[in-house]
């Protein structure tokens, strides 16, 4: 099953984008972890009712367990976290809501449903990085 870490949920765009993905039963076949920068240990409780013990979103390692990494967190996270995400070795897909990497060469802007068959070439080309078109939350998955 697809691991998925989940960071800045309780945001403005993240708790949006966590709605429309609940609503949508995007995650239904995956595991879902919650990262803080913030409140690394409490207890959060999913859309679901299920309890999450919230992880450390500067861990490495812990984010290195994961296929992918949804991020809403915003752009000095990502700056501070993607390099040596992938310095480590992770390999997975970074989904950002910030403009951090939007301009990088080895990124995809999503703008689904508009470039779909440009998203799907991309994943089928090994591209791993897929950003949001601007700090919104017009974006989906």
């Amino acid at each position: 099953m697809t691991r998925i870490g989940f960071i800045g949920w309780r945001g403005m765009v993240g708790s949006v984008l966590a709605q429309r993905l609940h609503e949508e039963g995007d995650l239904r076949s995956a595991n879902i972890f919650y990262f803080s920068t913030s409140s690394v240990g409490d207890i959060h409780r999913d859309r679901n009712g299920v309890s999450h013990t919230l992880r450390n979103a500067l861990s490495i390692e812990q984010l290195a367990d994961m296929d992918i990494v949804i991020t809403c967190q915003g752009g000095d996270y990502t700056k501070a976290v993607y390099g040596p995400l992938r310095a480590f070795g992770w390999n997975g897909y970074w989904i950002d809501a910030s403009s951090a990497k939007r301009m990088d060469t080895d990124s995809i802007i999503v703008l689904d449903p508009i470039n779909r068959e440009q998203i799907d070439a991309g994943i089928d080309s090994g591209v791993r990085n897929f950003i949001g078109g601007n700090c919104s939350i017009t974006w989906s998955l």
